[in-house]
């Protein structure tokens, strides 16, 4: 059913980064800025944050993980009416082999990466984000400070990330002009999305996700290397 999630899911996050970009044009993201919070940022973390575990919720569909570790059980939580519900863990137990700990974000306006999802390299642990999460959802007036303008942003990464790595949903992301490839139809770049990174195929143009605040190179076989500057988005 991931497939039939895309729009739903991409529509989700474009109206985030809307919400995140108007943000930004008041308080730019800067380092001294970083600190800063706001209940706007703590609607925009919460939001996003619930877009990925949903959006990740859906991906585990997908024939790639059914030779996780206890893949059965872990889908079944996912709909449980009673404890143990699906948790960051499990989440974390599924998609740890997609290594998105090695994958760079890029925030085009500031020109800079990161890795949202770098602590997942090892076997426990949770992004700081996510803990900020967390901590607002379960306490938001208490804990408003949590939701910062950096936090909001790795999350915002996080999802972006999320969405253009679920395989179900890049067949639509490249109708919609997210996912696109220089020189190549939307009917090749299809195919070669279909796989899984490192895309094994002899083109020299590199396969780009691009949002309006947000860019994702992919791997491939003639383009093994992760962008280096935010130019390669342009």
């Amino acid at each position: 059913m991931a497939a039939d999630h895309a729009d739903t899911a991409l529509e989700g996050f474009l109206e985030l980064e809307r919400r995140f970009q108007n943000f930004t044009r008041t308080i730019p993201v800067a380092t001294e800025h970083l600190r800063v919070h706001s209940p706007v940022l703590a609607s925009i973390l919460l939001d996003a944050c619930s877009l990925t575990e949903t959006s990740l919720k859906s991906a585990m569909d997908n024939a790639r993980y059914n030779n996780i570790p206890n893949i059965a059980q872990h889908r079944a939580r996912r709909y449980a009416a009673a404890p143990p519900h699906l948790n960051i863990n499990d989440l974390r137990t599924v998609f740890r082999s997609d290594m998105l700990y090695s994958k760079p974000v890029w925030y085009l306006p500031h020109g800079s990466a990161s890795y949202p999802w770098y602590v997942w390299r090892r076997p426990n642990g949770h992004p700081a984000w996510w803990t900020a999460y967390n901590t607002v959802k379960h306490s938001r007036f208490e804990q408003a400070r949590s939701a910062t303008l950096g936090t909001t942003m790795h999350a915002m990464k996080a999802l972006f990330l999320v969405l253009v790595q679920t395989l179900d949903f890049r067949e639509r992301l490249v109708e919609r002009g997210v996912i696109h490839r220089e020189r190549r139809t939307i009917a090749n770049l299809k195919a070669d999305v279909a796989q899984w990174e490192v895309i094994q195929d002899g083109w020299n143009t590199p396969i780009v996700a691009r949002s309006s605040l947000f860019g994702y190179r992919f791997l491939s076989q003639m383009n093994s290397t992760h962008a280096q500057d935010a130019s390669e988005f342009l």
